[in-house]
């Protein structure tokens, strides 16, 4: 039995977006030895043409984590970016996913009605053979072998906002990315958008 859900982005742990701002045009002050701005809109406008002129580095001074639930497929392409970036996945090889039904994300774009019933038939196979073999006794680092890679995993990621940006450059404005990482980078860059405008205006 498998249960189809949705990718979704969940911020991970309580922010201050104007303090994260203030640290920011601290840093980049430094630079110029010139002084603080005196108000919030004159710090988002500093910032702003930091991030235009390319001034990035003195956006590392900030990270925002993120839970993203994804297919196992995608999130292989996620962990390509390391720079800047730290992830904590949840592991197949540990898990007893049996113990409940297998959580899987349906193709993006969305198939047609045949296209989504060979699709449902294959992973509802794959979850009832990954079940058989845990009851046999088969250990979960073994079974998975068989599971699809819209297989739902849950992926921990804390990147600093020059990551963000490149991050969300790659595989959301980039209309070649895989659309199946494009949709739930989009709730990041809404997200991140939503906090840090200054830093991501232009996104």
């Amino acid at each position: 039995m498998v249960k189809i859900i949705k990718s979704s982005a969940e911020l991970i742990g309580e922010y201050e977006p104007e303090a994260d701002l203030i640290k920011i045009e601290r840093m980049a002050r430094n630079c110029y030895n010139s002084p603080m701005s005196d108000n919030a809109q004159a710090r988002g406008e500093f910032i702003s043409k930091l991030v235009k002129a390319g001034h990035e580095s003195v956006l590392e001074h900030v990270s925002v984590s993120f839970m993203l639930t994804v297919p196992r497929s995608i999130s292989h392409q996620i962990v390509r970016h390391r720079i800047g970036v730290a992830y904590s996945q949840q592991s197949q090889r540990y898990i007893d996913l049996s113990k409940e039904p297998l959580k899987v994300i349906a193709p993006v774009p969305e198939l047609n009605a045949s296209e989504l019933v060979l699709w449902r038939e294959s992973v509802e196979f794959a979850a009832l053979t990954y079940n058989k073999l845990i009851a046999a006794g088969v250990r979960p680092e073994q079974a998975r072998v068989v599971l699809p890679n819209c297989t739902v995993t849950k992926l921990g990621m804390t990147a600093n906002l020059r990551a963000w940006r490149h991050i969300l450059k790659e595989r959301y404005l980039n209309k070649r990315a895989d659309p199946a990482i494009r949709e739930v980078m989009s709730q990041v860059a809404a997200k991140l958008k939503k906090m840090y405008s200054s830093v991501f205006g232009d996104i």
